[in-house]
């Protein structure tokens, strides 16, 4: 036998007849003509000088050295597939799902870097809030997610800890000189859970005020655009402020952050890790989370 492989070709034309059980059919397939698959698979029979396939009454079938061949070539055409979506890494259409305040306050300013990194990727967004990824959503190839991980069959790729601390508008903060003086304000709360000011005000040793008392939303960006408002002082993380604060649109009271357990993690489920797609997004995201 020959040492130099089979055509590509030849082998396409091979699996193609071996799953569809006809010429006719693998032809319609590969959009050839029945001859041009004919001739192809008799250009592999004379290449391993045996026959791959035997005729019968009920259609084509493998003969033995064809289907000692076909699981061969089947994995074959799979590592080539995967190697060259990797060689591929910034082309296709992405769909990332994302916390509505992180796609709108972090994620929506950088998109222009994200869109010079790698101009031939599409990121699709959606923004949709639960406690757990849920990837049975039409769709959605990647899903930055909150909370403590550890879901089963995801890859989880550590983005960055929250970390919590007081927000208001900067004219709020002559009224601010203290902890104590936020008594006197209306706290807002981005959970029905009321958990955030309860969790930072016991983390810096502070009885009052009430963590029970002011206005509750159900997503922290209606508390942040009621604290943008002079409506009182929101809690959130800083990091996903980060040009609102520099615009001065919002401004930190005090300097105590306060970890809240939870983190941020972009998963996706485990048989994607090889998208070419999805390692380039996840790198470009990584590295700028590591700049900031």
């Amino acid at each position: 036998m020959p040492s130099e492989l089979p055509p590509l070709y030849a082998l396409q034309a091979f699996v193609a007849a071996a799953q569809l059980g006809s010429f006719t059919r693998a032809a319609t397939a590969l959009h050839l003509t029945q001859s041009a698959v004919s001739r192809q698979i008799q250009l592999l029979e004379e290449f391993y000088g045996c026959p791959l396939f035997v005729r019968q009454a009920k259609g084509l079938v493998l003969s033995a050295e064809g289907t000692q061949l076909l699981p061969a070539v089947q994995e074959a055409f799979k590592t080539l597939k995967q190697a060259t979506a990797s060689l591929a890494p910034a082309r296709g259409v992405l769909t990332l799902q994302l916390p509505p305040t992180l796609a709108s306050r972090w994620f929506l300013p950088r998109l222009p870097q994200l869109r010079q990194a790698l101009p031939d990727l599409e990121v699709r967004i959606a923004t949709h809030w639960s406690d757990a990824p849920d990837f049975s959503r039409s769709g959605v190839d990647a899903i930055v997610a909150h909370g403590l991980g550890g879901w089963p069959h995801l890859v989880e790729v550590p983005l960055m800890q929250e970390k919590l601390t007081p927000l208001c508008a900067p004219a709020l903060l002559p009224q601010l000189q203290n902890i104590r003086d936020l008594a006197n304000l209306q706290l807002l709360h981005p959970d029905p859970r009321l958990r955030e000011w309860a969790l930072w005000l016991k983390g810096v040793g502070a009885d009052m005020p009430d963590p029970a008392q002011g206005q509750v939303f159900d997503t922290l960006d209606m508390a942040l655009s009621a604290a943008t408002r002079g409506q009182g002082v929101a809690i959130a993380d800083p990091a996903l402020l980060r040009e609102s604060l520099a615009d001065g649109v919002l401004a930190m009271p005090f300097h105590q952050q306060i970890p809240s357990g939870m983190s941020y993690f972009l998963t996706y489920p485990a048989q994607r890790a090889e998208q070419g797609k999805l390692k380039a997004f996840q790198a470009w995201l990584l590295a700028q989370l590591h700049t900031e």
